[in-house]
């Protein structure tokens, strides 16, 4: 399919399409190949099946205990405003 074509259906910028379709072919996760000044895209299955199977056996399927949670770098930070110090809308005088 054309990356033109893609980025139509999908509502996104062609420039945006292309960088991120690049990489997956890049990746080879894609295949592309030149048409005059079109460009096509496929996606490579094979290569998507082989990552899927890799990922959910060694992150989904793994039973690593807690070191597979989450890090958590600070403790969240709670804002409390007072409605004393909130800003102000001001009035505009024409």
């Amino acid at each position: 399919m054309a990356a033109g074509e893609i980025a139509d259906q999908l509502g996104i910028a062609p420039a945006t399409l292309s960088f991120h379709l690049k990489e997956l072919a890049h990746a080879g996760l894609a295949t592309s190949r030149q048409d005059g000044r079109f460009v096509f895209y496929a996606a490579n299955f094979e290569a998507m099946n082989a990552l899927v199977a890799f990922l959910t056996e060694n992150c989904c399927a793994a039973d690593c205990g807690p070191s597979c949670g989450p890090v958590v770098a600070c403790k969240p930070v709670t804002l409390v405003r007072n409605a004393r110090t909130a800003p102000r809308a001001r009035s505009s005088k024409a």
